[in-house]
């Protein structure tokens, strides 16, 4: 056996039965009414229901505003974190490190803790007689609570790449007379932008795939499209693990979208750069 073979022939085992199998079995399931015919029914279903049409929405939603903002603040918190010494760029990685695993039941009640309606914020804001607009239990405290362990882990992505970036140039650009804005604009950005896109492919996927936070926040008052899988398959609705299946492959399609926009934007930037 050569050694080409003996490299790729797990990993194509692996590949086989951790990916492409589970995304055939899906598909195929997808397709299928609960009977095990061969139905169109789930998807019909899907996009003619309000319900499941306001899940769908619901997640992009969060998830887009999420990742949008996220991104922003992770771009600038791994800039600032660039210009620390380094033992202090070691404190705050491991603090980051550890705030973007911080998800799910256990991020969701500190939340309710701190911002619910007989949280520490809510009773702070009471005593000074504060009108307190946030509501945790909400599509913008759902947003809110998103970005605890959005902003973490873009920081940990954002860090390497800035970190890496050359200080002579900035030497060289003001010895030329170059703007800031110039070189970042002409210079940084389109180095950076490659970066950038995969970041925000994988802050929303992480955003849309999120369940535990969401559920445990909201439970179904909230809709979206992990909690209603996962109310499909354990029966909370109705078990019906085909229409969940169709929920899937519908994910799936909507991150294979976000995918190919972000490379044709990547490759078009790249193409007028050359």
């Amino acid at each position: 056996m050569s050694t080409r073979l003996k490299i790729f022939l797990p990993f194509g085992l692996l590949i086989l039965s951790v990916l492409v199998i589970p995304v055939c079995v899906m598909l195929i399931s997808s397709l299928q009414n609960m009977d095990g015919g061969l139905s169109f029914s789930n998807y019909h279903q899907i996009f003619f229901s309000r319900y499941y049409r306001g899940a769908i929405y619901n997640s992009i939603s969060i998830s887009l505003i999420t990742s949008v903002v996220s991104l922003v603040v992770s771009m600038v918190g791994a800039w600032g974190l660039t210009k620390l010494s380094l033992s202090t760029k070691n404190i705050l990685i491991t603090v980051f490190n550890m705030s973007s695993s911080f998800a799910g039941v256990p991020l969701a009640f500190s939340l309710i803790i701190l911002f619910g309606n007989a949280g520490v914020f809510k009773a702070i804001t009471s005593t000074l007689h504060i009108h307190d607009a946030l509501n945790i239990y909400s599509v913008t405290g759902m947003t809110f609570a998103y970005t605890f362990f959005e902003i973490p882990l873009g920081i940990m992505f954002f860090f390497p790449v800035l970190d890496s970036l050359s200080k002579e140039w900035f030497e060289v650009s003001d010895v030329l007379g170059a703007s800031k804005t110039f070189l970042i604009g002409k210079v940084i950005f389109p180095i950076i932008l490659p970066n950038i896109v995969e970041v925000f492919v994988l802050l929303f996927a992480n955003a849309m795939g999120t369940y535990e936070t969401a559920y445990a926040l909201m439970g179904n008052n909230l809709v979206s499209i992990p909690t209603v899988i996962g109310s499909l398959i354990n029966g909370e609705l109705i078990a019906n693990v085909p229409l969940a299946c169709a929920f899937a492959t519908l994910f799936t399609v909507i991150m294979t979208i976000i995918v190919w926009l972000g490379n044709r934007v990547t490759n078009i930037k790249g193409r007028r750069i050359s």
